[in-house]
Parts: structure tokens; C-alpha cells; sequence
């Protein structure tokens, strides 16, 4: 049961665990008296040795739990109560009438008594003498680590566990750099910085950051080394990606003319400035490899219709390749209307054709009748054989790896690679984008096309749900649709899951209950492909008034009649996947809504803290889905995501093979990331292999790390 809720905070090994940095530190050295609480102001933080005196469980109306309350005597007679709003039974037993005890946490007054809700607890059994109360244990007497909690692990547990794996796996830690680069930037020693961020040497607290002077070298060291190993990580894919010969495309812009008549907007400044970085491209001798990032609606795919119209009137072949056969088919239908006129013949290719279909669509790939072919995986396989093949559009749910870009390479003509560029619909940070694409072309829009309304937005607490329905009834009484997205396919017993909402239970629920009388479609990613697109289809067919689904729908079929996207524990998701949900609607001329729904208690209100068997997480989600409330912007709500997730988070980095930033901030720590940088840019200069002997932790790091992401160290 603990491992489980280890595990969901990522601690697997006892390697997890000495990286399991403290969120923050407590000074709990200063040991005090009942007596000595009484002018302290409320709120702050106390360590109170006091004898038990009495407890008292008092049954809560409704609930398998009780409020305890623990009344405690220090050595001048004076009082302290102690109390739990949620305990559980066999909680009284650990606190023994007549044990002396350290209780630590925030003074709060209670009829003019010193009062802490919810303390950390040691029980000592005797007074300790003064010479005892430091440095004895973990927990007091020190200056103490405060870690992020989860359902079965207390502060108390967490500690003892960080030290138990401290003094087994430090030994064994090695450095992984070399002593001359330590001393030249005063870096610490590794075992030292781990050591130190847990349980660091006693020094005065800085008052201004509440953090033990000596912790700030440990920091500083970790940081550069998160740095370090993302540079090098970065220097090692791009060594992987040469220049590559391209077939320059000449510029005609005829069919352009009439594309641009077809479309019934003008397009935004930010999109012609990505049109014309990748024109630009198009008319090199190298291959084009650009990325074009912009919200949900910004009209990335328009960019890249108007750029392969150039390609096709050059007499070659472009290929998009989007991650659904419905979007294959949304693409195509727009292409079919924008292309309409040019003279470009544009088809499409899906696994689901029949037999006769895909013969007939390998035909025209084969003859070149078609120019441009909107497809999914299907556009790699064998019996696709392109005539002319220049140019590839890849959608960005697709991991483009080495597989694709040679089969692409293969098919080409000419011998040559094809210009590849890349959408995404997931804002990259500014701050971020530098630092990860560095010297690779980067298009980002910044602008929603005409006509895009703002989506008003609401964070509603679980007892408001019905709220949500009476809209949804509303909007669907109006003729519009709405979509109901959960965390969960299927209930769970699992340990931390069992209290979030799964769509095929609330999909059976709702039917029956406040969504009755509605039409209900129900998609997950655990449904066959087929049947999910026949959903999706259905719903854009307005054949269902509700979609219920997960986040399958995240990157979907463009329905401007949905006007309601609702997410239930929308705590769970990050910031910019609840924005790329929230883009699913507001796409026609309907005043669109998002709300947000939670059954966390919102900052405002008076929080207990969970009982120690409970634990509980420090913050509250609702400042993070405040922030959504406040902002339409992708990019700042990307920025904000970025310092609440870090970069690993953000881009899911346990898969793509990127380290994870836990303690390094790309802003503040800006002169730190230089200095890695110019470090990391000059050891792979000189031992670009990491074949030297004092680069061969390094190497065995990165052998590990680049295996994930299916990069290869080079030969040689």
C-alpha cells in the first residue's frame, strides 16, 4: 500500500528517493512551552514539547470518522490542545495518556489556549533533557524537510523512509563529473548536495527565502547539473539530424491566388509570417525542418495547405499525416474546399478503406494524379509508392521518429529528403522554446482568426454539478451539443483512484439520471479505433446532443455546433491540456462555456489539514485553474504550466528521454543555464562520443537517457 503511493509520486527506487527533493524546509530547532506560545502571533510555526494529558474521540455525524482532541500539559502546568477533524480509528492509540510528545504546526488560538489542528506528533515517553532536543531525531530539534504528501504517506513516514534510502544509496552514488569542472564552478561534491537538501547542516535560516544557508551551494549544484545533462541531451539528438539535401521548390503562388479567395477570412499577421518563413524554406537546397506552434483554431493547417500548393504546382507530391481517421477526413474535407478551383488533385488514405478503396488510392499516389494525400499511418506503408514525393506535413500527435522520416526519405524523389514541417497545437513556452530548439526553425501564432469568441470559463466544486447540467440541458434545448470529459475509463479500487469519476459509470449514470432524456455517446482510447471514429462522426452529424469521454478527444474532430466543454476532476490534468480541451469548443458562431469541476475545497474556504495517515498535498488546484479562468492566451498558460509542472511534466520527458527540471526555473536561473550551456557545448566538442575515461558516467547516463527518446550515440 506504501509502495503504491511512493510509487505515484514517482519514488520507485532508492535512486527516486534521493532525488525526492523536500518542497520546502521548517526550522523546528527552537522548542518550546505551552507558556511560551500564548504572545506568539497565529499562523506561525510552533515545536511544542508538552505530557499527554487526556483525549477524546467525538463521533461525526454521517462518517466512519471522528474528531480527536489531545489536551497536553508542559513542564509549567500551562495547556495545549491538539486536534483532528478526520481520524480515523486506531488513531487514539498512538498518542498514550502520560507519554511526553513533540507536536509541531500552526499556532491557532482556542479561547484564548494555544491550539495546533492537525500537529506532527513524536511520542518521546520521557522529557527529554536539553542536551537531547537537537539533532536527535528526524522530524524536531532540526531544521526539518516538508515533502509533497499523497493518500498514505505522512510527513513522518516520508522522512524516515528518505533517510533510510540516503544512508543505503549515497555510498553507491557517483559523480558525474569530473573534480577539475567541480572546483572550477565551486560545485559540491554529488553525495554532499543530496545529503544537504534533506537533511541540511544546522545554520542560521535566511530570513528572506526561510531556507538553510547551507542548502543554497546543495541548489546550486543540482540545478547546473539538470542544466548540464539537458544541453548535452540536446547537443546529442542534433548531432543525429544533419542537413539534408531538399528539392528546392520555386515560388509560383497561382493556385495560391485562389485558395485565398476560397477561404472566407483574411489570414492573421502571425500567420502569414509562418507562411512565409516556410516558403522561405521550401526555396532552399537543404530540406526544410520547421515547427509551427499555435493555439487550438489558429489556423496552422491553412499554413500548411497554402505552403504544399507550391510544392504541388512544382509538379510533386506533399503528404499530411494527421493521428485519426476522422481528422484525416475533417483535413480532407477542408482541403477539397480550399484547393477547390487550383486544379490540384488532393485525396486521402485511411486503414479502413476497403480493398477496392486503397487500390484505387494507391493508383493515384502511384501516377501522381494525386499532389497532395491527407492520411494516417497508413501513408507509410509498403504499397504506398509515391511518384514524386518533396514535401510532408506531420500533425502533432505523431511521434515522427527515425521509422517515418526514412520511409519518407525512401519514397522521395530524386534521392532527396523531403521538407518536413511540423504542427502542434501545444504552445511551447518562450522561455522554453530557446532553450529546447535552439538553432531549429520555430513558426509560432500568436493570433486567433476572425470571428473566434472567447470561451467564458468556471470552476465549479462538486456539490454545484447540477449547475453544469441545468447549462447543459439549456444549451441543448437551443440545438447545441455538449462534451462531458473524465480522468478514468472505468471506475478504480486502485489507491488514490478510487474517488475520480470514470466516463463509462457516469455515461451509465447520467442517462438514468440528470442527463436523462438527452442523447449520450460514449469514446474512450480503450475502444477500437473504428468504433471511436463512428462515435466522433456521429456526434459531428449532430446524432448525439453529449459526448462522454476522456481525453481521447483532446485532439478531435473540429464540431462548431458543440458549445459546452465540462471536465470533471480537472485538477488532475495540466494546465494546457485543460486549454487544449477548452479549444474544442467556441469553433462556431455560438456563444461557447468551460467549466471546470472539482471536488477539491476551494483556497477561500477553511481547509484541515488531512489526517496524518491521509496526508494531503500542499496546494490547492484551484489557484491553477484560477489561471485559466483568467486567461485565453496559450502561451502564458503555457508559461504557467511550465513553472508549476517544470519541462519534464510538460512535455512528458519520462518518454521522450529529456531530463526533468526539479529544482532549476529557466527565468530565474537564466546566468546558471548560460554557464551550463557553454560547459555542456564544450565537453561534446571535445569528446562529442563521451569516450574519455572521466566521461564515462556521463556516457553510461546518457547511453540510458537516449535509448528512451531511440537516439544513438554516434559510432566511431
Amino acid at each position: 500500500m506504501r509502495a503504491g503511493a511512493f510509487a505515484r509520486k514517482g519514488v520507485l527506487t532508492v535512486q527516486d528517493a534521493l532525488y525526492f527533493f523536500p518542497r520546502r524546509f521548517e526550522d523546528r530547532r527552537k522548542i518550546s512551552e505551552p507558556a511560551d506560545l500564548l504572545p506568539l502571533a497565529e499562523g506561525m510555526q510552533v515545536t511544542v514539547l508538552a505530557r499527554i494529558e487526556s483525549l477524546r474521540e467525538i463521533p461525526l455525524r454521517g462518517r466512519h470518522q471522528t474528531m480527536l482532541e489531545l489536551v497536553a500539559m508542559g513542564s509549567k502546568g500551562d495547556l495545549l490542545s491538539c486536534t483532528w477533524f478526520r481520524s480515523f480509528k486506531g488513531q487514539k492509540e498512538k498518542y498514550p495518556v502520560g507519554s511526553w510528545a513533540i507536536f509541531t504546526g500552526a499556532l491557532k488560538k482556542f479561547k484564548g489556549a494555544p491550539q495546533i489542528v492537525h500537529p506532527d506528533v513524536e511520542i518521546v515517553k520521557e522529557r527529554p533533557k536539553d542536551a537531547d532536543l537537537f539533532g536527535k531525531s528526524l522530524h524536531w530539534g532540526r531544521i526539518t524537510p516538508i515533502y509533497s504528501r499523497s493518500e498514505k504517506l505522512s510527513q513522518k513516514l516520508i522522512r524516515e523512509t528518505i533517510h533510510l534510502c540516503l544512508s543505503e544509496g549515497l555510498p553507491l552514488l557517483e559523480d558525474i563529473f569530473p573534480e577539475h569542472l567541480r572546483k572550477k564552478h565551486e560545485l559540491l561534491p554529488i553525495r554532499e548536495a543530496i545529503q544537504s537538501m534533506h537533511f541540511p547542516r544546522d545554520a542560521a535560516p535566511n530570513k528572506e527565502e526561510l531556507l538553510p544557508e547551507s542548502l543554497h551551494p546543495a541548489i546550486r549544484r543540482l540545478i547546473f547539473e539538470e542544466f548540464f545533462k539537458f544541453q548535452l541531451v540536446l547537443l546529442m539528438d542534433r548531432s543525429n539530424i544533419k542537413p539534408e539535401a531538399g528539392i528546392p521548390i520555386r515560388i509560383k503562388g497561382h493556385a495560391a491566388k485562389i485558395m485565398r479567395k476560397n477561404i472566407p477570412f483574411t489570414l492573421t499577421n502571425a500567420q502569414e509570417r509562418a507562411l512565409a518563413d516556410a516558403l522561405m524554406d521550401l526555396q532552399k537546397e537543404t530540406a526544410m525542418n520547421r515547427i509551427v506552434q499555435g493555439d487550438v483554431g489558429s489556423g496552422k493547417t491553412l499554413v500548411a495547405f497554402l505552403a504544399l500548393a507550391e510544392v504541388a504546382e512544382n509538379g510533386f507530391q506533399a503528404a499530411l499525416m494527421a493521428p485519426t481517421e476522422i481528422l484525416v477526413e475533417q483535413h480532407f474535407e477542408n482541403a477539397k474546399k480550399v484547393f477547390a478551383g487550383t486544379g490540384i488533385g488532393v485525396g486521402f488514405i485511411s486503414g479502413s478503406l476497403n480493398k477496392k478503396a486503397k487500390d484505387e488510392a494507391y493508383e493515384k499516389i502511384r501516377s501522381g494524379e494525386w499532389k497532395i494525400v491527407i492520411g494516417t499511418h497508413a501513408l507509410i506503408q509498403e504499397a504506398v509508392q509515391w511518384k514524386e514525393l518533396a514535401a510532408v506535413v506531420i500533425d502533432e500527435q505523431h511521434r515522427f521518429g527515425v521509422k517515418q522520416r526514412t520511409h519518407f526519405k525512401e519514397h522521395s524523389t530524386k534521392g532527396k529528403s523531403p521538407h518536413i514541417l511540423t504542427m502542434t497545437a501545444t504552445p511551447i513556452p518562450r522561455s522554453l522554446a530557446l532553450t529546447i530548439f535552439g538553432e531549429l526553425e520555430v513558426s509560432t501564432i500568436d493570433e486567433l482568426p476572425p470571428g473566434r469568441q472567447p470561451i467564458p470559463t468556471k470552476t465549479l466544486r462538486g456539490s454545484e454539478r447540477q449547475k453544469l447540467y441545468n447549462l447543459i440541458h439549456k444549451e441543448v434545448k437551443e440545438g447545441r451539443q455538449a462534451y462531458l470529459v473524465y480522468p478514468l475509463v472505468a471506475d478504480s479500487d486502485k489507491e488514490g483512484m478510487e474517488k475520480l469519476k470514470s466516463a463509462e459509470a457516469e455515461f451509465a449514470r447520467l442517462q438514468e439520471d440528470q442527463l436523462h432524456g438527452l442523447r449520450l455517446a460514449l469514446v474512450h482510447g480503450q475502444m477500437k479505433s473504428e468504433e471511436r471514429d463512428r462515435v466522433m462522426r456521429a456526434f459531428k452529424n449532430h446524432e448525439y446532443d453529449v459526448l462522454i469521454s476522456t481525453t481521447v478527444i483532446e485532439v478531435g474532430v473540429d464540431v462548431p455546433n458543440a458549445t459546452v466543454m465540462a471536465i470533471e476532476n480537472a485538477e488532475r490534468f495540466g494546465l494546457s491540456q485543460l486549454h487544449q480541451l477548452r479549444g474544442r469548443v467556441g469553433r462556431g458562431q455560438h456563444k461557447s462555456y468551460c467549466v471546470f469541476v472539482t471536488d477539491s475545497p476551494p483556497i477561500s474556504f477553511a481547509k484541515p489539514a488531512a489526517s496524518l495517515e491521509e496526508g494531503v498535498d500542499d496546494e490547492s488546484p484551484w489557484q491553477r485553474l484560477e489561471i485559466l479562468e483568467k486567461s485565453q492566451d496559450g502561451f502564458a498558460i503555457a508559461e504557467a504550466d511550465l513553472k508549476i509542472r517544470g519541462p519534464g511534466d510538460f512535455f512528458g520527458t519520462k518518454q521522450s528521454g529529456s531530463p526533468s527540471f526539479q529544482l532549476a526555473d529557466l527565468s530565474r536561473d537564466a546566468n546558471l543555464l548560460a554557464l551550463a550551456k557553454l560547459e555542456a557545448q564544450a565537453l561534446f566538442d571535445r569528446d562529442p562520443q563521451l569516450k574519455d575515461p572521466e566521461n564515462a558516467l556521463l556516457r553510461k547516463y546518457f547511453h540510458s537517457v537516449l535509448e528512451e527518446a531511440a537516439i544513438t550515440l554516434k559510432s566511431g
